[in-house]
């Protein structure tokens, strides 16, 4: 018998290298010919992981609640190696006035978002406190993994497509303003919730206190922050001295530098844990930096064309494993108010929380819309959950992940049709920024 289960593993397990093939395929092709039509590709991956369920294939759901350490990692990398990506595309360089929705989308949306959530948690779901804080603070993030087919389209893409009108490979997308807020929003907020996501823990495991919150400030949100900047900062620049000192023109120099550019990924964020820092504040903020450092050099787009292969690897995968486990039922036990707490989160909770936080920005009220309906909940967030469940037990933390599945589900399926409509309809009528 132990033979024969032996022989049922090896089967599933080729049938899964073929469908993860698939979805690869899927995730590298597809994209350029879904620009003109109402669904993005994690929505066709949702659909091909969802088939895939009918194959009878020896999976164990439990491994989402027995496997926590090994999914936390997965989503981790999944999470670094889309922040890089966000970053090295990202065209316009570092101002307090020109990332000025940005900072509102931090210090304002992503707040409120996090108290509205967890008031939703508490009062309608039924949750402790800190479970229901857990909630808000792991659901706020706008994600990077997901985010990529409303997010800018490249380095210097908008400067190719005001002088040739188009781009071989990718579709048309300037970096007008709802591009770029979302594409630094899912940069920045990713490290910046991860204070909440502590709070939590600490609260679940101590109780709330005075003690508490100065300790909480001074370590999780001043310290760990300011490592995560530094590391970033002076490690980006570090790097692309020497990696934009090398000749662009070579086919070695290319093969380098895009090998440079994962290396680089796992190197900041490896140092800034290290330290004790916010290492997906050092990621992005890093490819920033060096994005910073002659915006025109060819080898930008070298760094980005590498990492970018990477991040599409690692999103079909997930996705594909995520339409996998709905359609083998993970959701069959939800309730009710776990439905409705979820489609609160993405249609009331997070467009009232971009709204609010862009109230006086002088954005078009399309462009207001678009931002603030347009925030995807995914992969960071699941990261988050498990980060914190293997670290501190929460009561009530498996209503939060199906609350996190269910948001996901909508986010994908949602933002994935309407996406590309209200995309379509701002560029028709919005003007690139100089």
């Amino acid at each position: 018998m132990e033979f024969l289960d032996n022989l049922e593993f090896f089967a599933t397990y080729k049938v899964l290298l073929v469908l993860f093939g698939l979805a690869i395929l899927v995730a590298t092709y597809l994209p350029r010919f879904l620009s003109s039509y109402p669904v993005s590709m994690p929505m066709i991956l949702l659909a091909l992981g969802l088939i895939s369920s009918l194959i009878p294939l020896d999976i164990d759901l439990e491994f989402m609640y027995s496997k926590t350490n090994v999914l936390e990692t997965v989503t981790e990398i999944a999470v670094i190696i889309a922040l890089m990506e966000a970053g090295l595309k990202i065209d316009r360089l570092f101002g307090w006035k020109s990332w000025r929705i940005p900072w509102r989308l931090l210090g304002i949306t992503m707040i409120l978002t996090i108290l509205l959530i967890w008031l939703a948690g508490w009062w309608i779901g039924g949750l402790v406190p800190a479970t229901a804080l857990l909630l808000g603070a792991v659901t706020a993030p706008t994600d990077p993994v997901l985010a990529g087919d409303i997010q800018v389209g490249g380095p210097n893409k908008g400067a190719k497509d005001e002088e040739s009108g188009k781009d071989e490979d990718e579709p048309n997308r300037p970096e007008d303003e709802v591009r770029f807020s979302l594409t630094s929003e899912a940069g920045l907020n990713d490290g910046l919730a991860f204070p909440f996501t502590y709070l939590a823990i600490f609260v679940a495991g101590t109780g709330f206190s005075q003690e508490l919150v100065w300790s909480w400030l001074a370590t999780h949100v001043i310290y760990k922050i300011a490592v995560g900047l530094a590391i970033g900062y002076f490690g980006g620049r570090f790097a692309g001295k020497y990696l934009l000192s090398v000749s662009a023109y070579s086919d070695f120099s290319k093969t380098i530098s895009g090998l440079a550019s994962l290396a680089l990924t796992l190197m900041l964020y490896g140092i800034a844990e290290l330290l004790a820092g916010y290492g997906f504040i050092a990621v992005f903020v890093g490819a920033l930096a060096l994005r910073r450092l002659d915006p025109g050099h060819l080898h930008h787009a070298n760094l980005h064309l590498f990492i970018e292969k990477a991040q599409r690897i690692m999103t079909s995968g997930l996705i594909l494993t995520f339409g996998m486990i709905i359609g083998l039922g993970f959701l069959a036990e939800i309730t009710a108010i776990e439905v409705v707490i979820a489609l609160v989160i993405v249609f009331l909770i997070r467009p009232l929380s971009g709204m609010v936080g862009l109230i006086g920005s002088g954005l078009p009220k399309k462009e207001i819309g678009a931002i603030s309906f347009l925030g995807l909940r995914g992969i960071g967030s699941l990261y988050y959950f498990y980060y914190a469940i293997n670290i501190q037990e929460f009561e009530g933390q498996q209503a939060v992940l199906n609350i996190l599945m269910l948001t996901i589900l909508f986010s994908i399926v949602i933002h994935g049709f309407l996406a590309p409509i209200i995309m379509k309809k701002l560029d028709s009528g919005t003007a690139r920024l100089d």
